[in-house]
């Protein structure tokens, strides 16, 4: 039998450590005040998003008279087509990017055009075991060019990109086909 007050011992000891383990919990509990709103997804940046540029319409009738004349322009490529794309040469949205698998290897005939402008850089690249080879093609707008290429078998990707980032939008266009012979 215990001593004078030794069961009370015991007990006032579990309580406290009972007691322990409560507050321990009860303090990782975390507590958020609803008092104040919390910011939404949109309402949470500061500065205001980019608007895109206002198109003229009187530039977009001139671009979408140049795309059809561009579009005769590449129709002349013999062959069926691999690779086939154009975009704006200048102005907002400008350039395009465009990739096709080469399933034949051999020689492909490249057809490129641009129209509202004097000239434009249309990038072909391939992967190859040497790594990657380019070809520039200086388009001269006052006429279609067509040329042969070697591609090997994988993928192939155009590139038309902007010479003078900061020109003025005048709704000139470019345009690339790559067919097979």
């Amino acid at each position: 039998m215990s001593g004078p007050g030794g069961t009370k011992t015991v007990r006032v000891a579990a309580g406290l450590i009972v007691g322990m383990l409560l507050a321990g919990g009860v303090a990782a509990c975390a507590y958020e005040d609803d008092g104040d709103p919390r910011p939404t997804a949109a309402g949470q940046s500061h500065r205001p998003s980019p608007a895109a540029p206002t198109k003229d319409p009187g530039v977009l009738g001139v671009e979408a008279s140049n795309y059809a004349e561009l579009h005769k322009r590449l129709a002349v490529a013999p062959g069926s087509a691999l690779l086939s794309d154009a975009g704006p040469a200048d102005g907002p949205g400008v350039g395009f990017t465009k990739a096709a698998t080469v399933t034949v290897a051999g020689p492909h005939t490249v057809t490129a055009a641009c129209v509202g402008i004097p000239h434009a850089q249309i990038y072909l690249s391939q992967n190859s075991p040497a790594g990657t080879e380019h070809a520039v093609l200086e388009v001269d707008c006052s006429r279609t060019q067509s040329q042969v290429v070697q591609l090997q078998k994988g993928y192939v990707s155009a590139q038309l990109t902007r010479p003078d980032p900061t020109g003025a939008w005048t709704g000139a266009v470019a345009g690339i086909k790559v067919t097979g012979q």
